[in-house]
């Protein structure tokens, strides 16, 4: 268990004056759970995200976790090595105590047969299964995913979605995502933290009833249609009072 305890974060402009980005932010995450944080543009998610993997550092709050947790984070533009081989790529900067599951790692983000694959041309979904398993072979306690959806196809992205809701039940890893589509965040998670800006505050707290399996055709049916409708609509409704 993570326990994220009211982080506020503000920054100071040139001219003197404190904008507050983030103000009171406080959820707990718990293992085999995927989490997403959905709100306007500017209402700080990537930030919380860098700041709960340790990269910023918050003005008030704390994150309350064992000492042997991990927190890794995923950019939204994954990076890789384009003279390096997949494989290769995985297995760059890894403790070579770490060496030995990399061959079911490969598997499991679906990138067998790839190994000896060089990625310079490849698509944002195959770098992104790439920087996966770097960071499945780091052993996380938690993955931070800032959105790698958004200019993806509508089939590679669910084929993602899908595929990290099976990594995190297997790995029993919590993955937490900065979106930015509602529908994404439904299909991808068990619960969805909706965000305001000036200041980023969570507003409303969803719990995603859907199966554990999920597939295509669930973006049809009357309950997931119910729950994009709720929170559609109040994001709206944050959008149009923050204007």
């Amino acid at each position: 268990m993570i326990k994220i305890n009211c982080i506020s974060k503000a920054f100071e402009h040139a001219d003197g004056i404190s904008s507050l980005i983030l103000k009171d932010i406080s959820f707990v995450i718990n293992d085999n759970k995927i989490y997403s944080l959905v709100g306007p543009s500017g209402a700080g998610k990537t930030l919380l995200l860098k700041i709960i993997c340790g990269f910023n550092q918050a003005d008030s709050g704390r994150i309350e976790k064992d000492s042997k947790n991990k927190i890794l984070y995923i950019p939204s533009a994954p990076s890789t090595f384009p003279w390096l081989s997949v494989e290769e790529n995985i297995l760059f900067g890894l403790d070579k105590n770490n060496f030995g599951n990399i061959r079911e790692l490969i598997k499991l983000v679906e990138l067998d047969g790839y190994e000896k694959h060089y990625p310079h041309n490849a698509s944002i979904g195959f770098r992104f299964r790439i920087s996966l398993a770097r960071t499945l072979a780091n052993n996380p306690s938690l993955i931070c995913i800032d959105d790698s959806f958004n200019d993806l196809n509508e089939v590679p992205k669910f084929e993602l979605i899908m595929l990290l809701r099976k990594i995190s039940k297997i790995k029993k890893i919590p993955i937490l995502l900065a979106a930015t589509n509602v529908i994404d965040s439904i299909l991808l998670s068990d619960v969805v933290f909706l965000m305001s800006k000036n200041p980023g505050e969570i507003v409303k707290t969803y719990q995603i009833d859907l199966p554990v399996e999920r597939s295509k055709e669930i973006i049809t049916e009357n309950r997931f249609l119910d729950l994009k409708e709720i929170i559609e609509k109040d994001l709206n409704s944050i959008q149009f009072l923050q204007k």
